[in-house]
């Protein structure tokens, strides 16, 4: 699953420009966030349906609108940093959202772990032919009811892996779903059918994804890895023979 990120190419020439969309806020101050955990809840650069020329922020966790009260709140965001092509249409947390509350994530790349002989190996897996992905989300819009605070939050849809994805989660074998130019008009079109969006649920193609191993800090809680060079790649040589 899709729990770490990085969001190095929010330069505003470049989201504007590929993606066709105006920030909404004040872009300025925003710095690189090389390593980014999905369980921080951060506010993320996100571009809605309901507002596809506007680039907005958004808290990575998903909140359902009918969710009761904050500490519920808390434990949806927890659990619903990604959500399952395959079941979003039946779960009652997402089956409201797929049809009408899509978004789409620009990243830079993501991280995910592969298990061998019990061991974990991170990677960071980025774009091989761009600077940025297009993450497929759902959104939904809960309102604070003892305080009265508004929050707009995502969850990352994800699908079965493609066989690079399957290598590197070899436990899992998940992915991100990841939209070419086409698709990303597809999933923002308020008109889109079920068979539509349904047609969009598949793994990307293998050659679209670059990846290399890195450093094991990433995993290590003691220590900060939000700085660039956790992105450099490490040999581990007890992996020279394997795919």
């Amino acid at each position: 699953m899709c729990y770490s990120a990085a969001v190095t190419y929010y330069e505003p020439d470049l989201v504007e420009f590929g993606f066709r969309s105006k920030y909404a806020f004040d872009n300025e101050e925003w710095r690189k966030e090389y390593n980014i955990s999905g369980f921080t809840h951060p506010a993320m650069h996100v571009i809605a349906i309901d507002k596809p020329d506007e680039i907005v922020l958004m808290k990575w966790g998903f909140i359902p609108n009918w969710c009761k009260d904050e500490l519920q709140a808390h434990k949806f965001a927890d659990m619903c940093l990604n959500a399952r092509a395959e079941t979003i249409f039946e779960k009652p947390m997402f089956k409201g959202s797929i049809m009408s509350k899509r978004c789409i994530l620009p990243l830079s790349g993501f991280y995910e772990w592969r298990e061998v002989n019990k061991k974990k190996y991170p990677y960071y897996i980025y774009p091989s032919h761009s600077k940025l992905f297009a993450m497929g989300c759902i959104y939904d819009t809960w309102t604070n009811k003892e305080t009265g605070e508004i929050i707009n939050s995502f969850a990352i849809v994800t699908t079965e892996a493609n066989e690079v994805m399957a290598m590197i989660h070899n436990k899992k074998k998940r992915m991100p779903l990841i939209l070419s130019q086409d698709a990303r008009k597809l999933w923002l079109d308020t008109k889109a059918s079920k068979e539509d969006i349904v047609s969009l649920f598949k793994p990307s193609p293998n050659e679209i994804l670059s990846y290399h191993t890195i450093s094991k800090d990433i995993s290590d809680r003691r220590i900060d890895s939000n700085y660039p060079e956790i992105q450099d790649e490490v040999i581990y040589p007890e992996l020279a023979t394997l795919f």
